[in-house]
């Protein structure tokens, strides 16, 4: 019985870094987003900043999901 339990914690933890992976992505790019409109309108750049801070999201977003997927297949 306490082998189950202990799988199914494991199967929710992995769930929640599944998620987490999918939030981080998402809100790197948005943040990259709005960063790059802020200092745009800051500065009067239209899109440099907007396109050079949103792909500095993505691959912030990729390196994150990198991670946790290291880590996902690390622990099996």
């Amino acid at each position: 019985m306490e082998d189950k339990d202990k799988d199914k914690k494991r199967m929710y933890l992995q769930v929640a870094d599944i998620t987490t992976m999918g939030f981080a992505m998402v809100i790197s790019i948005v943040l990259g987003l709005f960063g790059g409109m802020y200092l745009d309108n800051r500065f009067g750049t239209e899109p440099i900043f907007t396109l050079l801070l949103i792909f500095c999201g993505i691959l912030a977003g990729f390196r994150i999901m990198y991670k946790t997927y290291m880590r996902f297949f690390k622990e099996k």
